[in-house]
This record gives C-alpha cells, sequence and structure tokens, in this order.
C-alpha cells in the first residue's frame, strides 16, 4: 500500500513539475517575440525614411550641362565667352565686339563691357534704354521677363533685360554685373529663325579674363 501511495505522490509531482516547465517557456518564447516585435518596428524612424528620400533625390539630379563650344577672348576687352559652332566674334570698334551667326549676319549681338569701379549698374541700364530706344523712335521699349531669354546663372547679378520691336525684327538689350565687370548687350535678331535664346546661352559665358 505504501509503495503504491509512493508512486501515486510521483507521478503527481512529475505532472506539477511538467505544467510549470511549460508555463514557464511559454512565457519566456512570448517575452522574446515581444522584443523582436519592437526591434523590428524602430528599424526606420520617419526622419531617417526623409534622408534615404533625400539622398536619394540628390544622386539621381544630373550636374548642369556646359555650353559646348570654344572658349574665345576678345582682343580689346578684358572677357572671354564661350562661342558655339556657327558663330563668331570679332572686333566691331574700340571697347565694343560683335558675335554673329555666320549663316545669317542680319542676327549678331554686340558686346561692351566695363569696369565696375568706373561706371554704376544703374549708368549702364539708363544707357541701354536709350540705345533701344534709338532702334526705332515709334515704338516702346518693354521689359523682357521670360526666363530662358535672359542671362541668368550663380554668378550674374542686378539682370535687366528690355525689348523693342523694328521692321527688320526685334532688338534686345542686356545689363548686368558679374565679378566686378559690367556687361551691356545689345542682341539683333530677324522674325524668321531667331536666334535670341541662343545668345544668350552664349552670353551666359561671359566672365573677365
Amino acid at each position: 500500500m505504501k509503495k503504491i501511495y509512493t508512486l501515486f505522490t510521483i507521478l503527481v509531482l512529475t505532472v506539477l513539475l511538467t505544467a510549470c516547465g511549460t508555463s514557464t517557456t511559454t512565457e519566456e518564447q512570448d517575452n522574446s517575440n515581444e522584443t523582436v516585435s519592437g526591434t523590428t518596428e524602430q528599424t526606420t524612424s520617419p526622419e531617417e525614411t526623409e534622408n534615404i528620400e533625400t539622398d536619394t533625390a540628390q544622386s539621381t539630379t544630373s550636374p548642369e550641362k556646359a555650353l559646348e563650344g570654344a572658349i574665345t577672348e576678345s582682343d580689346s576687352q578684358n572677357y572671354s565667352i564661350t562661342v558655339v559652332e556657327g558663330y563668331e566674334l570679332t572686333g566691331e570698334e574700340p571697347n565694343k565686339d560683335l558675335l554673329f551667326n555666320k549663316n545669317n549676319d542680319l542676327q549678331s549681338m554686340r558686346i561692351e563691357t566695363f569696369s565696375a569701379d568706373e561706371i554704376t549698374i544703374e549708368e549702364i541700364q539708363e544707357n541701354l534704354v536709350s540705345t533701344l530706344q534709338a532702334s526705332n523712335e515709334s515704338a516702346t521699349v518693354t521689359d523682357l521677363k521670360e526666363e530662358n531669354l535672359v542671362p541668368t546663372n550663380d554668378s550674374i547679378d542686378n539682370t535687366s533685360a528690355h525689348q523693342i520691336e523694328t521692321p527688320e525684327g526685334k532688338v534686345t538689350g542686356f545689363a548686368f554685373e558679374r565679378e566686378g565687370m559690367i556687361v551691356k548687350l545689345t542682341v539683333f535678331d530677324t522674325t524668321d529663325s531667331p536666334s535670341l535664346e541662343t545668345f544668350v546661352q552664349m552670353a551666359e559665358t561671359i566672365k573677365a579674363k
């Protein structure tokens, strides 16, 4: 009888210990799962996501393409300019150069440069308007606001752009400052196959020697 009782007691204790072990293992697994879940949720914060997107956008942005042409220095003035194929730079008179279309010499750009120590941009802007008005006394000088038709880059400041209609076509004038140099440009264009945008692209490359 005692032997039976002893076996029964051992059996009960074994069942209890097994149950306790299973409960402990289950709790440890649950805690482990919660830890893994919590770690996964914290892998990417909103700020990190934003930074990744910004870096990706910057890496896919291609640099601005340089104008293809020959860098040409003026013989009488202190500047250089990139001249694209089909155009030529020549001296017109002292301190005035002419950049013209070799296929149509009615399309040209007069280039004049000045030292910012000798004259102000306001004086050049006033003179520019007078130059345009002299092209057609019966027409009105207007402001030119199309961005692709105005010289623009990080080194160009205080740009003014004006235009006037003439019987031969539009005459456009620009004045701007760049690195201590003041530039005055007068562009003569034709109504048929205008080249103003090409002249503007070349004008953006004007800089002191």
